[in-house]
């Protein structure tokens, strides 16, 4: 019997490298309230989605530097001789006040 094909977007999917393409992108479009407007990926033109890759490339570079930033302040706060149950903080400004 005959078997219907998978849509597009799911035969992409099962391609090496593409199980997480996203059901809908972001696109440099203003939407309401000024936010930006977001397209279904089965919409989207080439350039909706090298828009959607700067977009992301953005957001995951601020969010390596975040997580940069809390691996430094668990690892000074740990330095200085921080437990678990301390505030990170504080224990990270031993180091900061005793000029190592």
């Amino acid at each position: 019997m005959f078997k219907a094909k998978p849509p597009p977007l799911d035969q992409l999917r099962q391609s090496y490298g593409m199980a997480s393409l996203p059901d809908c992108i972001k696109t440099d479009a203003v939407g309401a309230y000024g936010h930006a407007d977001s397209k279904p990926i089965g919409q989207a033109t080439i350039d909706d989605i090298a828009f959607a890759i700067q977009a992301l490339s953005t957001d995951s570079t601020t969010l390596f530097r975040r997580l940069d930033a809390l691996r430094q302040l668990h690892d000074r706060a740990r330095c200085a001789g921080g437990l678990g149950a301390d505030l990170a903080i504080d224990s990270a400004m031993r180091i900061q006040e005793g000029g190592r």
